[in-house]
């Protein structure tokens, strides 16, 4: 029976045509029939929105309550296939209990519950995203997008929270159809907990489904969503936090660094390249392609074509991370042409991102951490920083790695480039030591692990291509060659194999890491915490 509630509340759903949201794989049902199946649980009716803009949903919600004298608005995006009841009729109860403004679930993976919200609320943030908020207001709406623009005043709004038992946000688990990992994630739940017996209907348990997807590695581990590929091998100095050119000097016999190399320096082949970018963009869909791994992109004759090839795809973004010695004008203007051009992302990302690795806020500082250097790198660094932020602004962040020797000029480096006056505009990156599983001293000034292990997000997430093809199992296996137990750390090639078969063969690595298991290099490795994008 439905359950009845002094003050009328109704559902209202968001359908931004998720790419999956028809498909019929929940024993023959599709997530939006689901949805719809959670509203009439409840015993309420039901409204679908599509409005482009954030302000439109808003204004259109307030529209829908006036019209249907509803005063509590149950919201979610249509594509959610584990809507949960017994969650949803807690926010729904305290809601009203409390006389909540807006009420959400914390801790929970995102897809289980819905957002709920006042109807005076509604047209507060309706008014808000039109005026003081207008760029908010302006923009797609997003999954957190509500949310988002509560907290641009979240003290002005009475807000209640429902916590889930357990906290399951490190996973970062997210069952919607919006995308395709999140839609193999979400198939993988439904096949796991039939095979198991859990229930998925009415009943559902929130807390036995999380808990089966945090040990499945298939919800765990889709399809990549970064490639980090080295599309050359030349790099202008030799930084003492990357074991690159020892590691490149012991497989090759000479240095990758550009002025002293006597052999030419290998780059990845723009043929292969280009068509290694289609075969992401068909594999995974929506990912970060970055252009760096270990090498200076910029040294690649035709690295402006294989940006313009990646923002081919709406699903693939360029990130990128350079010393800047090779940034000029007319490259600035190139890659601003290319970035204005470009379709919006539908990755949720900014069309191109670019990381100037500074380290320092000093030329001696600087010269001591990238040994070999030109004379004016830190400099021509600093410059690059400006030029690059003036052609794509927002989308520029000097990057800073933290070890004990640069500790010193933290701060100084974190205030200035903090600064909205700066040449970044206040972007920055402060980015942990890894001294990848010992091959480095330990010189991190600060252990910011967590106390307790979770699967690696590198192995869930993340694939480093080198110029070659070859695919070290892991960005700390460096060049792949045998490091740990006298096995090789290469997954396979690229240019050989399909990018699927190299995928899952480090899925038996992702199991141990689930049980607790770890191979001599990822037992000493600190990195399983940290992620790219």
């Amino acid at each position: 029976m439905p359950i009845k509630k002094v003050m009328k509340t109704i559902v209202i759903f968001y359908d931004n045509d998720s790419s999956y949201q028809n498909e019929k794989v929940f024993d023959r049902k599709s997530a939006v029939e689901l949805s719809s199946q959670w509203a009439a649980w409840l015993g309420l009716e039901a409204f679908t929105l599509k409005s482009a803009t954030l302000a439109e949903l808003l204004s259109d919600m307030k529209k829908i309550c006036e019209e249907k004298q509803a005063e509590t608005v149950l919201f979610s995006y249509i594509d959610l296939p584990y809507l949960n009841k017994s969650v949803s009729k807690k926010i729904w109860d305290s809601h009203i209990e409390y006389k909540s403004e807006y009420t959400f679930a914390d801790g929970y993976p995102y897809g289980f519950t819905p957002e709920a919200l006042n109807s005076g609320t509604i047209g507060i943030l309706a008014e808000l995203a039109k005026t003081r908020q207008k760029t908010l207001g302006d923009a797609p709406v997003t999954r957190d997008g509500i949310y988002n623009l509560i907290k641009t005043d979240i003290n002005s709004f009475d807000v209640e929270t429902i916590i889930a038992d357990t906290d399951w946000r490190l996973l970062r688990l997210a069952f919607h159809c919006g995308k395709k990992d999140n839609f193999m994630q979400s198939k993988a739940l439904f096949d796991q907990a039939s095979k198991a017996g859990i229930e998925i209907g009415e009943d559902a348990d929130a807390e036995k489904l999380s808990e089966l997807a945090s040990k499945n590695p298939d919800c765990l581990k889709t399809v990549p969503g970064f490639y980090n590929l080295q599309i050359s091998d030349a790099v202008s100095s030799n930084a003492v936090y990357l074991p690159y050119c020892t590691a490149y000097e012991g497989k090759y016999k000479f240095t990758p660094i550009a002025d002293k190399a006597k052999e030419k320096l290998p780059f990845m082949d723009f043929e292969k390249c280009s068509k290694l970018i289609e075969q992401i963009a068909e594999f995974s869909e929506s990912a970060v392609i970055s252009l760096s791994a270990w090498g200076e992109p910029l040294s690649h004759p035709r690295f402006i074509e294989i940006v313009e090839k990646i923002l081919s795809y709406q699903g693939l973004s360029v990130f990128f991370e350079t010393d800047g010695l090779l940034v000029t004008e007319e490259l600035c203007k190139k890659l601003s042409e290319l970035e204005k051009s470009a379709l919006p992302r539908k990755n949720g990302w900014q069309k191109i991102m670019i990381a100037v690795t500074l380290d320092a806020a000093s030329d001696a500082t600087y010269k001591a951490i990238h040994k070999n250097c030109p004379a004016n790198a830190f400099q021509q660094a600093f410059t690059a920083t400006g030029l690059l932020s003036a052609a794509l602004p927002g989308c520029v962040y000097p990057q800073f790695v933290r070890m004990n020797e640069n500790e010193a000029e933290l701060e100084t480096f974190f205030r200035y480039w903090n600064e909205k006056s700066n040449p970044s505009g206040g972007n920055l990156i402060i980015q942990k030591y890894n001294d990848f599983a010992g091959l480095l001293p330990q010189c991190k000034p600060a252990d910011l692990s967590p106390l307790e292990r979770d699967p690696c997000w590198h192995l869930r997430r993340d694939m480093t291509i080198l110029s070659n093809g070859d695919v070290p199992y892991c960005h700390s296996c460096v060049l792949g060659d045998p490091s740990c137990d006298g096995k090789s750390l290469t997954a396979g090639n690229v240019f050989t194999e399909s990018l699927e078969t190299i995928w899952h063969k480090t899925d038996e690595q992702l199991l141990n890491h689930i049980n607790k298991k770890y191979c001599g290099k990822c037992e000493k490795c600190d990195e399983w915490y940290t992620f790219n994008f």
